[in-house]
């Protein structure tokens, strides 16, 4: 067995040392003993490195065999449409009165200016009812349907995609997660048609950018497991964000902490870095930039104040928004 000398160590505390995350160490091995003049994190590549040794490969998923950041096209199209958003949130609980009140005025506020999709991160309950739990989400979304049609232009010109949420009905707490179940999501989809369920993680292409959106307490349950917490605690995001582009995964963590469906344990890589990573987590809100890749969190929308993150694809900015009670 290794041991590290801690009358030896100097830790770099950049970034967040997990159980179950790879190290680097500088020492050397005597008497049995490793001693440890310094221990930090993989560097990260940079997506361009990787993509200049890997060719023009698509190995972010999809269709298409040929890696979009080469398309002429989609660069293009990409830089012409300034106005194009994205508009994020997470824990939308649509059993709360007050929640389908502030979407309704986020849909009115949106209604001239469609963006490209609103990004709803589960829970979608504020409560889990066990076996109500599926009719009455279902119900919910029924509602949810029900509003979003009376926005002909944001039904037209916008995609709703539905992140499924730890405590959504599905298959425990492992991931990755499927999407949410066919009963709790046929009567909106025949309302919607632009509505979108997808899998926890998952992955989006807009033009020449690859997003990543994870719905987990992932910043909480990393921070509870840190063998070594940063002395400067006051910048978890950016701790955060380092540790996950250098592990390239977004579970750096023991299974029993984040259970991991190994077969389909690349479905949470992060090799090549993608352009964005978005961890809806319950935690404070945040947008960071590491290795030329945008972190954030649009934090909790019905725990905070109905506050929102809203990312800008052309200029690669993220502005902080907030449905305030004067807007009702």
């Amino acid at each position: 067995m290794l041991l590290i000398c801690s009358n030896y160590t100097v830790l770099q505390c950049a970034g967040l040392f997990t159980h179950n995350c790879f190290i680097l160490v500088e020492g050397w091995y005597e008497d049995g003993m490793l001693h440890a003049s310094a221990i930090g994190l993989p560097p990260p590549e940079a997506s361009s490195s990787t993509r200049a040794l890997m060719g023009n490969i698509n190995y972010f998923g999809g269709q298409g065999s040929v890696c979009s950041k080469n398309v002429i096209k989609l660069q293009q199209a990409e830089q012409e449409n300034k106005d194009a958003m994205f508009v994020i949130l997470s824990d939308v609980w649509l059993d709360k009165i007050k929640v389908t009140e502030k979407l309704r005025t986020l849909f009115t506020g949106y209604a001239q200016f469609p963006p490209v999709a609103f990004i709803f991160c589960g829970n979608f309950l504020s409560v889990c009812h066990g076996a109500e739990q599926a009719p009455e989400l279902r119900q919910a979304l029924t509602s949810l349907g029900t509003l979003i049609a009376g926005f002909p232009e944001l039904m037209a010109h916008s995609k709703f995609i539905f992140v499924p949420g730890p405590s959504d009905p599905g298959p425990g707490s492992i991931f990755p997660r499927p999407p949410l179940p066919k009963y709790v999501t046929e009567e909106i989809k025949k309302t919607v048609p632009s509505a979108i369920f997808v899998c926890n993680p998952c992955r989006l292409l807009y033009c020449t950018q690859e997003i990543v959106i994870f719905r987990e307490n992932i910043v909480a349950k990393m921070c509870r497991n840190c063998v070594y917490f940063p002395t400067n605690s006051e910048d978890i995001p950016a701790h955060f964000a380092k540790t996950l582009l250098s592990q390239s995964h977004l579970a750096a963590l023991p299974l029993h902490v984040l259970p991991v469906y190994w077969g389909l344990d690349h479905c949470l890589s992060l090799y090549p870095t993608p352009d964005v990573i978005i961890t809806a987590d319950k935690g404070d809100a945040f947008a960071t930039t590491y290795n030329h890749c945008v972190i954030m969190n649009p934090g909790s929308f019905s725990k905070t104040d109905f506050s929102f993150k809203v990312y800008f694809p052309a200029t690669r900015q993220v502005e902080d928004s907030q449905i305030g009670d004067e807007d009702i």
